[in-house]
């Protein structure tokens, strides 16, 4: 692919630095600064600027922030501009799938990519070998940079000394700043002196006593420390679970730090792990930490906490309440499972109730019924992925998807064929001169090393070539398999058993956010709704037909009409609509006649069976679901649609979500977003 850049082309600039470089003072105006003169040096007009600060050069442009714009705008028909400028090759990335992927799916756009500190492009043959070249040397820096990082990180750490990070609660760091000689040290006062100072060690002591000694549990601990002044690191109150977690950690318990703890993996700053799950850049190593409390301490403390520790519920939660953590009130907290202490049964609750600290303001969310809220979602889950039309228009995300990362790999595996089998030639063309001149063996080696190095890039590149061109296929593959999910769903989804609804939730990545208030609980559940629950019964549809059916039963029964003179048909009208809609008795419109009368006739027809007979006659006639005893506000059921859900095909390591927006009943929503 070639072109000449003598016509007056539109470029756009792209800037990135990490947050090393900010550290050592390169800002994102230094790199603009430079491709803004090198724009203006060949007379190409500036179209835009595209930014990334504080962005890891190993990341691929879909996880930074500013990258997918550009390349939403690189789609475009026709195309805004027509080529890229950025201030060094490392800007693009600092990993093979990083820089290439970027690179070749902007040169299939007809797009191409100019360096500004190497004054190369890749328009030309020479000029794409070159930016290789200057690609590779990054990637092997930065390599190099990490595998001795890495090590000196690891063997100051086995050495005891601080190898870096936030020191554990009750210890800070000892000659923070000089080289070698950081340690973590009780923070307590330095001299002997008395210090107005109120230290981490003082804090932990204090809550000891009161645990200990005065038998209070963490969260009157936790009042009595901010009462007097005692707060966090952070400065913010103490809670009743901070508390128990400072007391109970490694660092107080054991008097030990855990480096690269694998636990951690999943936060934020947490611990990288390789493909085996163990840390990715260094063993695990425990550090010894100089002791707060005695190992005597420590068990009084421990048996202090055990006699206020509420018992631990049995089982995962995520499988007895499988939508903990998915469910959002109003107030933005998430709600998490509860069991019923009164009777049997499951709750969601909001966390937004749990103080922040004792005494603190809580939100007004009220608890939702479990079974309830579950069956609502899951009908909606089920709606969702049993419609193929919804899916097929969905499949349209995936179908871009799988084009965007199949690329023109064919064309770019065969021209990476040809090269690597002219460097085979090259070499041995070497090896025969070289011979043919009588060199030794150590100087033809010597001679071939570089056509063997350049050669054994072009395998490497080759290979991850094929592996994105399978993942391309393979993401077309499960766009397709939209329709099969649909199918499968329609057969399996209503009769899956909790555990499988949760792994469902899991995979969908599910959230429900509550739109409005709870409604208030209906009082739904009296002697009449739980005689037609107990037998699961629908409620009988009372029209000209059905009560045909049932009239000769009320007219040979011995119970009359009396004074009241209310039609049996009339009466049996309110109670099945009282049923129907868990009002009370004295909520029924007036037309049906005097409460009294209703009930009477209602409880002789009981006690009599003759209620029971006529339902029986009704039993096979149309009816209508029982109303639910908790009423449920309207939802948003958001959520990511995965083939893999219920197909079994092959994955890509990075699934994409697709976005739809469908109304449902109940005045909820079914949306399904990234």
């Amino acid at each position: 692919m070639t072109k000449t850049l003598t016509a007056t082309l539109r470029a756009v600039d792209y800037v990135r630095v990490s947050t090393e470089q900010q550290k050592q003072g390169y800002g994102i105006s230094y790199s603009a600064k430079k491709t803004a003169k090198y724009i203006e040096a060949r007379g190409w007009t500036h179209v835009d600027t595209f930014k990334d600060e504080g962005v890891s050069g190993s990341l691929s442009w879909q996880e930074r922030d500013d990258l997918p714009r550009l390349m939403k705008l690189a789609r475009q028909s026709p195309r805004p501009f027509d080529i890229v400028v950025v201030n060094e090759t490392r800007a693009i990335g600092r990993t093979d799938r990083a820089f290439y992927r970027w690179v070749w799916e902007l040169q299939d756009l007809g797009i191409f990519v100019a360096v500004v500190d190497k004054g190369i492009d890749n328009t030309t043959e020479d000029g794409e070998a070159s930016m290789r070249e200057e690609a590779n040397y990054a990637f092997k820096e930065y390599t190099r940079i990490r595998v001795r990082t890495q090590s000196g990180i690891q063997e100051k750490a086995e050495e005891g000394g601080h190898p870096g990070g936030i020191a554990p609660y009750g210890w800070r760091i000892h000659h923070q700043g000089k080289r070698g000689e950081s340690r973590l040290v009780l923070d307590e006062c330095p001299s002997e002196e008395h210090c107005m100072a109120v230290h981490e060690t003082d804090v932990l002591w204090r809550a000891w006593h009161l645990i200990v000694r005065e038998s209070k549990n963490c969260r009157q601990a936790a009042i009595a420390l901010n009462a007097e002044g005692m707060r966090t690191r952070s400065g913010k109150p103490w809670t009743a679970g901070n508390l128990r977690m400072r007391l109970q950690s490694k660092a107080v318990q054991r008097a030990q730090m855990l480096y690269r703890n694998p636990d951690t993996a999943a936060r934020k700053h947490g611990t990288k792990l390789g493909p085996n799950g163990t840390p990715a850049n260094g063993q695990s190593v425990e550090i010894d930490l100089p002791r707060l409390f005695s190992e005597s301490e420590v068990e009084r403390l421990n048996n202090a906490l055990s006699r206020n520790a509420r018992p631990r519920r049995s089982g995962d939660e995520s499988r007895t309440h499988p939508l903990s953590k998915r469910v959002y009130g109003s107030c933005g907290k998430y709600y998490t499972g509860l069991d019923r202490c009164d009777r049997p049964g499951r709750m969601y609750r909001c966390t937004g109730k749990i103080e922040a600290y004792p005494g603190a303001v809580v939100c007004a969310c009220s608890q939702v019924d479990a079974d309830a809220l579950e069956s609502r979602v899951w009908e909606e889950v089920c709606s969702l992925l049993q419609d193929p039309e919804r899916l097929t228009v969905m499949a349209a995300d995936w179908l871009d998807m799988a084009s965007g990362q199949k690329g023109n790999h064919a064309s770019r595996l065969a021209e990476l064929d040809k090269k690597i089998e002219a460097a085979d030639k090259a070499i041995a063309t070497m090896m025969v001169v070289a011979a043919q001149g009588g060199q030794s063996a150590e100087a033809i080696g010597m001679a071939t090393t570089a056509l063997e190095n350049d050669r054994a890039e072009l395998v490497k590149l080759h290979g991850e070539v094929v592996a994105w061109q399978k993942e391309g296929e393979l993401a077309e593959q499960r766009a397709h398999d939209l329709r099969a999910l649909a199918e499968v769903a329609r057969t399996r989804m209503r009769d899956m058993t909790p555990e499988e609804k949760a792994e469902v939730c899991d995979l969908l990545d599910l959230k429900v956010t509550l739109v409005g208030p709870v409604p208030k609980k209906v009082r739904a559940d009296d002697t009449l709704t739980a005689w037609f629950r107990s037998r699961d019964r629908g409620l009988p549809v009372l029209d000209n037909a059905a009560w045909e059916v049932v009239r000769p039963l009320f007219e040979a029964s011995e119970v009359r009409k009396r004074r009241d003179h209310i039609p049996h048909r009339q009466v049996l009208e309110a109670v099945l609509l009282k049923a129907r809609t868990g009002m009370t008795w004295k909520e029924l419109p007036e037309h049906y006649g005097k409460t009294t009368g209703i009930t009477t006739r209602y409880q002789r027809w009981m006690a009599s069976g003759l209620f029971e007979q006529a339902m029986d006659a009704l039993a096979q006639r149309e009816s209508t679901p029982l109303p639910s005893i908790y009423q449920l506000p309207p939802l948003l059921v958001e959520g990511k649609i995965d083939p893999r859900l219920l197909v079994r095909v092959p994955v890509s390591p990075e699934p994409t979500s697709m976005r739809a927006r469908v109304k449902s009943h109940g005045n909820s929503y079914a949306t399904v977003s990234r």
